[in-house]
């Protein structure tokens, strides 16, 4: 009996995952939507960024808010504001405007939840598996990354976009079904808790690498999470799902094959430096004139994605403080929603500017830039010591 509550509590984790993520991946058709409506790359690039600014501050709280409250009541808190912003999902089928009150909530929402059904299965590991166990609860958001582009393009193609708002309302009630069966393990009452600002500062200076580099791999992932539909339109349709369900299949290749001898120790590097194939294949993406490439391209960037996940989860978890565990995880998952926030008006600004292709093109040269960076300080330690001068503490 007991393990098969441990087993449906684990592919409840994975099923939440999974519904956050095709919630996330189903609206990647909204930049076309608000094309069609007027608007410029700029103003789009805001409103698809105010998502990830809302979810970086709601990611920060929520590990102190689950320390205090327990993780799976944290959880419910953010389904309830995320299906508050589906009413505003619909409400910008006559007033488009509205799509920035509802991806504030849903970002809002959706990190709540995220935080804490991850917060609750992390913490039920040992330190030395927390990295991989992070990897695998991201697994299935892989998955939606080529599901949720073609039941997007299904959807609006039957009912329109209403099709698809809708289906990010069936996403969070599934989610509260799944979370009402989870149980609800509470603080200990009477437990004396850190502030906020000392479990920052006590988490952070270890954490600095890994947070500049997930910062600057969200700046590039906004510039085809906001830009590929009307950078791809004129294909025709079946672009997007191509490519998202190259990019799945890619990640899923490389995340249940050699991402698990690449996750540990030196070979994480390996893993990482893969991120160089996933800079060339963003700055393709303009090239392609045929769904088919952009199928190939899109699984040259999941393969990268799929390595380099788990391997810079790994580094992050072995530099979470062990009395912050979860204020720690927010930082490190809160530096990759603050570059998807500011990524996105800065690549609409330059597509305003020159076009969709500078867009990719830059986008490209800066994750290739910055993984450079990062691989580099890692591997020599005078780099490593004139980069991070002020990491209080290196782990081998």
């Amino acid at each position: 009996m007991s393990l098969n509550r441990e087993g449906f509590k684990f592919l409840a984790y994975l099923g939440i995952s999974a519904l956050l993520s095709l919630a996330m991946w189903t609206l990647i058709l909204v930049p076309d939507y608000l094309v069609q409506q007027g608007w410029s790359a700029q103003k789009i690039g805001w409103a698809m960024g105010v998502f990830f600014v809302f979810a970086l501050f709601s990611q920060i709280f929520s590990g102190h808010v689950a320390d205090r409250i327990g993780n799976v009541p944290t959880a419910l808190i953010g389904t309830g504001i995320a299906l508050s912003g589906c009413a505003f999902y619909w409400l910008a089928l006559w007033w488009p405007e509205a799509v920035f009150a509802a991806r504030a909530l849903h970002g809002a929402g959706a990190s709540m939840v995220r935080s804490g059904a991850l917060f609750h299965l992390v913490r039920s590991v040992p330190q030395n598996l927390k990295g991989r166990v992070m990897g695998y609860f991201g697994l299935p958001g892989f998955v939606m990354m080529g599901l949720g582009p073609a039941f997007a393009e299904a959807l609006r193609h039957s009912w329109g976009m209403v099709g698809v708002f809708t289906l990010i309302l069936v996403s969070f009630l599934a989610v509260v079904i799944l979370l009402r069966r989870l149980p609800r393990p509470l603080a200990p009452k009477g437990t004396r808790r850190e502030p906020f600002s000392r479990a920052f500062r006590e988490s952070f200076p270890n954490l600095r690498p890994v947070i500049f580099f997930a910062f600057c791999f969200g700046v590039s992932l906004s510039a085809w999470s906001s830009f590929l539909a009307p950078t791809v339109s004129w294909i025709g349709a079946g672009a997007v799902s191509a490519f998202g369900v190259g990019y799945g299949s890619g990640a899923l290749t490389s995340r249940l094959g050699l991402s698990q001898r690449l996750d540990r120790g030196r070979n994480r590097l390996i893993a990482i430096s893969g991120l160089t194939l996933y800079g060339v294949g963003l700055g393709l993406i303009p090239h392609a004139a045929h769904a088919w490439q952009l199928g190939v391209i899109g699984f040259g960037c999941g393969l990268s994605h799929g390595l380099y996940y788990p391997a810079l989860s790994s580094y992050a978890a072995q530099r979470f403080h062990p009395l912050h565990t979860g204020n720690a995880m927010s930082l490190y998952m809160s530096a990759f929603g603050l570059g998807m926030f500011l990524g996105s008006p800065l690549w609409g600004y330059i597509g305003n500017q020159w076009g969709y292709l500078w867009i990719f093109a830059a986008a490209g040269l800066f994750v290739v830039a910055s993984t450079a960076i990062f691989v580099i300080s890692r591997t020599w330690p005078r780099a490593r010591r004139l980069i991070w001068a002020y990491t209080t503490r290196e782990a081998r």
